[in-house]
């Protein structure tokens, strides 16, 4: 008889466990994880936008960071990406040209804004944009014009105020516009063009200089859908979630902009 009842508690615990199991396994599979492609600029905003978006959705995210270029680099060579944030219009609307994304889905989700950044405490007292021709600057970080919508719109500040050729020496050229300000903040580079979100989003180290807008043409970043999630609620939900005035509202704490 005792051995009867302690069979029927191991069954009746292996049955527990079984449904556990079976539950959690059935909830896993019914969650739609979305992989999406962000531009290095929009990292910390990205995270905490993941963030409140899992806590009410049954999801995960799972973001890919890196240049605009190389991302699209990426999904043009079959990235499994569901959605790409670009810090451009340009890639998107080369995407959309594609079977790689889908038509009609691209959106500005942000404005970005160009600054000067230093650590150096000899440029403090300095101003933009006579310090770019001292002879103390000895190096001075952009991204690389063919890969990074920041790097290109430095060099049209550069280019605007007739510079670009006489500081090309001068000029170090990074993978990303988060690499530009890492260097920079590390004291690696005397002056850095960077986003103003990399500067809000970290350690307030250093000082920035404003540039003016008529110096560059809008930073306007486009959201796309992706082919890979086209079929996917949680991704199209995401993009909602992400243009939605509550989002708008938190990213301009970022140093991002609205029309």
């Amino acid at each position: 008889m005792l051995l009867t009842k302690n069979k029927f508690k191991i069954n009746y615990l292996l049955y527990v466990l079984l449904i556990f199991f079976c539950s959690t396994s059935f909830k896993y599979l019914l969650a739609e994880n979305i992989y999406i492609g962000v531009a290095s600029n929009f990292l910390k905003p990205i995270k905490l936008l993941k963030e409140n978006f899992e806590n009410i959705n049954n999801c995960e995210i799972f973001i890919s960071i890196g240049s605009s270029g190389s991302l699209y680099t990426q999904i043009i060579n079959g990235a499994p990406l569901d959605i790409f944030l670009s810090a451009d219009q340009d890639l998107p609307q080369k995407l959309e040209k594609t079977s790689k994304a889908i038509l009609g889905t691209r959106f500005t989700y942000a404005t970005g804004k160009l600054v000067v950044y230093s650590t150096k405490q000899f440029l403090f007292k300095q101003s933009f944009p006579q310090f770019l021709t001292s002879n103390k600057i000895s190096y001075i970080g952009i991204g690389k014009t063919e890969y990074v919508p920041y790097g290109r719109a430095a060099k049209q500040v550069l280019k605007s105020l007739n510079l670009f050729k006489e500081i090309s020496s001068k000029l170090v050229f990074s993978k990303s516009v988060n690499q530009v300000f890492l260097m920079s903040y590390f004291g690696n580079l005397d002056l850095g063009f960077i986003s103003l979100a990399d500067f809000v989003s970290n350690n307030k180290k250093g000082k920035i200089w404003e540039i003016p807008q008529n110096l560059y043409s809008p930073i306007k970043q486009d959201a796309i859908l992706l082919k890979n999630g086209k079929k996917k609620n949680n991704a199209i939900l995401f993009l909602k979630f992400l243009s939605s005035k509550n989002t708008q509202e938190k990213l301009k704490k970022f140093g991002y902009t609205y029309d």
